[in-house]
């Protein structure tokens, strides 16, 4: 069963990057041109998942706060003496 369609609004949202992954993104290139070692290709391997994992990794993390931002903030407790709110 296909899953409804979103409204265009929040179609168009829901592909945006954040500027998190972005900023790793544009970071990338001087990191990986600061730590890349010429012939090493483990430690240069290593460096290029590590760089890709990280993008990766606040790509997901910007959808899911995104996706879950009214599950996340402030915590609210309850102050009242009888317990009931």
């Amino acid at each position: 069963m296909a899953e409804p369609a979103l409204p265009p609004a929040e179609a168009s949202r829901a592909r945006t990057i954040g500027a998190g992954p972005i900023v790793l993104a544009a970071l990338a290139v001087p990191l990986w041109a600061e730590f890349r070692v010429p012939g090493n290709l483990a430690w240069n391997g290593f460096l290029a998942a590590f760089l890709i994992g990280l993008g990766v990794a606040a790509f997901v993390a910007q959808r899911y706060f995104r996706a879950h931002a009214g599950e996340i903030g402030e915590a609210r407790f309850d102050t009242s003496e009888d317990g009931n709110g």
